[in-house]
């Protein structure tokens, strides 16, 4: 085929990003829209599956008329997005309510309902602690307080799978999205029988599990109706939007590691197994017989994105995050004294507490916008240490470090990292998970081969930053402030959550009936 490309689209957690890639590695275009997440009531965090697929579409269109791309030319379609976000369909194949994203943390009590059950089996039989991340305390939260939308159920697919089943209709999902359920044995790659049937989950609903890289379906008339792509394109199955990062940067053989600055912040490392701690979380890699386990900061972009929308509105917001980076760069290392805690939706590592608020401390009548905006900066970068603390003490030593993720964009931000975590790090060409997926969408067609050895020669480095030893003692006083503040501001974050919950609770019982 004369010029062929692929079409790769990543579902990330505020926005779909999409890019036309030839089959060289060479990016043609890209496009993204952001769509809005819902916060109902306290620690609920939703989105829209509809508001997927629109900007899905939205996108695939904007990128193949900006790189003058016709429909015959696309030779496959890769689609990634977010572990654990599930939908649930009808018979009709409609969604029945929003998605639950992985910062949701209304099913505490399902979590620990589970565990009296089940104790330490669910992480023999998956490798993984049990969280409010995982599908099956969400799905059990909505058999509970939903009883509507679980008798109305016919098919759950996850984020991917139901924007792919829009314009390739196939109900198939893979290996690794299948184990963020945490009902699904990522070793056997089977589905868990008496998870399932303590779910009372139909296994009518379940969609078959395959490979990452398999072709599974074809654009439909009317996929090719909404997107402007071809009837019969080939279409992949996917994966999750951090494997596909994590192989999109290079990390393909043991012993390399990446830290990503997306909406979540993720340090992980590749192995030829998974960590035996429950501490860790244990993803499968694209590659068949590798891992990528590691631990994660649960708001990182999100912060940033949270002060964008709140202190920096005015003017472009295109141009938002670029003056962001500039108040940035004119504020010392330490923005005088002043430190930000990133936990807007609770903390991950090492506390694993969703109580957890965030807070800026030591703010004075010298502090500015632009002191407000490094100050986030750098406490994402100290949630990241503090994750990287607790993986190393569990025995997983990441080296060879790559920095991922949209926010390794900002020059200034990825400074900061790599002289918070006191590391070097290699920054790809190409960060973010739309790349990995063209990849993989590109072996998936047989344009490249399924080997480490044929990405080496795709995969390129834009630049090493090598952190200032002065910059970094500096860093590392002030991370012992930040650490012993946020340990103090525990208890205090829990009683402000119990303040919220008495206020709403007073309120609602204030209101006429």
């Amino acid at each position: 085929m004369k010029n062929a490309c692929v079409i790769a689209s990543d579902l990330g957690s505020g926005s779909c990003k999409t890019i036309v890639v030839d089959l060289h590695g060479r990016v043609a275009s890209a496009a993204q829209q952001e769509y809005k997440t819902y916060y109902p009531h306290p620690g609920w965090v939703e989105q829209e599956p509809e508001d997927w697929y629109t900007a899905f579409c939205a996108t695939v269109r904007t990128v193949m008329e900006q790189a003058d791309v016709t429909a015959d030319q696309v030779a496959g379609v890769g689609i990634v997005g977010v572990t654990h976000n599930v939908v649930l369909l009808d018979e009709h194949d409609r969604p029945l309510c929003r998605s639950i994203l992985i910062f949701d943390s209304r099913s505490s009590a399902e979590v620990e309902a589970i565990l009296e059950r089940w104790g330490d089996q669910v992480w023999e039989k998956t490798l993984n602690d049990i969280t409010p991340v995982w599908t099956w305390p969400q799905l059990l939260w909505i058999r509970e307080h939903r009883p509507e939308v679980w008798r109305k159920t016919k098919r759950i697919l996850f984020q991917k799978d139901y924007v792919r089943h829009r314009i390739a209709p196939a109900y198939v999902t893979d290996v690794i999205d299948a184990g963020g359920t945490l009902f699904f044995d990522p070793v056997k790659e089977t589905w868990i029988e008496p998870f399932c049937e303590d779910l009372q989950l139909d296994n009518s609903w379940l969609p078959e599990v395959v490979s990452p890289m398999d072709v599974v379906t074809k654009v439909s008339p009317q996929g090719a109706v909404d997107t402007g792509l071809a009837v019969g394109t080939p279409v992949i199955t996917g994966t999750t939007d951090t494997v596909a990062e994590v192989l999109g940067s290079g990390a393909v053989r043991p012993g390399e590691a990446v830290v990503k600055l997306a909406s979540v912040g993720r340090i992980a490392a590749v192995t030829s197994e998974p960590m035996r701690s429950p501490h860790i979380l244990n993803y499968r890699h694209v590659f068949d017989g590798l891992w990528y386990p590691g631990t994660a900061s649960k708001s990182a972009a999100t912060s940033v994105r949270w002060l964008r929308d709140t202190a920096w509105s005015e003017g472009c917001q295109e141009t938002a995050y670029a003056r962001m980076d500039q108040a940035a760069y004119e504020v010392p290392p330490g923005s005088d004294g002043l430190i930000f805690h990133p936990h807007l939706l609770g903390e991950w590592a090492p506390y694993w507490d969703d109580n957890m608020r965030g807070s800026f401390v030591g703010l004075t009548a010298r502090h500015t916008r632009a002191h407000l905006t490094r100050a986030v900066m750098e406490g994402v970068g100290f949630s990241l240490k503090d994750a990287l603390a607790e993986m190393e003490n569990l025995g997983l030593k990441p080296k060879d470090i790559r920095l991922i993720g949209q926010g390794s964009k900002g020059a200034v931000w990825s400074y900061i990292i790599a002289n918070i975590l006191d590391r070097p790090l290699m920054v790809p060409e190409q960060v973010d998970a739309a790349y990995g997926t063209a990849l993989i969408t590109a072996m998936g067609i047989g344009a490249l081969d399924q080997s480490p050895e044929a990405l080496d020669p795709v995969i390129a480095m834009r630049t090493k930053i090598d952190p200032d030893p002065n910059v970094s003692s500096t860093y590392a006083a002030l991370f012992e402030i930040y650490r012993h503040a946020d340990q103090a501001l525990q208890s205090v974050d829990l009683q402000l959550g119990e303040f919220e919950l008495a206020q709403k609770t007073s309120l609602k019982q204030e209101q006429p009936a």
